[in-house]
């Protein structure tokens, strides 16, 4: 499945051999064969979380004697009871660091997903949306959003209540940047 976008993306073992350095990894879900779906997630509101609130993929900080590839399934199956394991991966993209945290570097994992139910939210996930990449650039825009206190123009995702930014932005223009033509339809 997916071979036009196999071929644009990292593999796996290269992308872990070349980002080795990585202190976290994502899982990014695809599913659907012609018209593909991206699985977000709402993350929790909560005092200690820098993300608290985004929108963003399953995903983490590794943890000691883990590989990344460890790491993007783990925190997957905690944050929302999935397992992408037995998943094919189709690549990943290539590691990234978020805006708040320079020394943090993530390796994302695309996972086409097989597998049955649908994600159920953990104690750090609020809900979660299966979202379209074909109706996904039709909501880019630039949006206000509230930092701190203060106000700052960002280029977005905004559908509804749901305004997807910062480094989940970061990455669906990555992925969006490689995705062949026919499967946005």
């Amino acid at each position: 499945m997916l071979p036009a976008l196999r071929a644009r993306l990292l593999p796996k073992d290269d992308a872990l051999s070349r980002f080795d350095d990585a202190t976290a990894a994502v899982a990014i879900l695809l599913r659907g064969e012609g018209a593909i779906e991206v699985l977000l997630t709402e993350r929790a509101t909560r005092e200690s979380d820098p993300w608290s609130g985004q929108w963003s993929f399953p995903g983490g900080r590794r943890q000691a004697g883990e590989s990344l590839f460890e790491t993007a399934c783990r925190e997957t199956e905690e944050e929302i009871g999935l397992s992408p394991r037995g998943s094919d991966v189709v690549g990943c993209l290539p590691a990234r660091s978020p805006g708040n945290r320079q020394k943090m570097i993530v390796l994302p994992f695309v996972f086409h997903w097989t597998g049955g139910g649908e994600p159920r939210p953990g104690p750090e996930v609020a809900s979660t949306a299966w979202v379209s990449l074909a109706e996904l650039p039709k909501t880019r825009t630039t949006t206000t959003i509230h930092i701190r206190g203060r106000e700052f123009e960002m280029p977005a995702f905004v559908s509804g209540s749901r305004t997807i930014w910062g480094f989940t932005y970061r990455l669906l223009e990555d992925l969006l940047e490689v995705l062949p033509s026919e499967l946005r339809a």
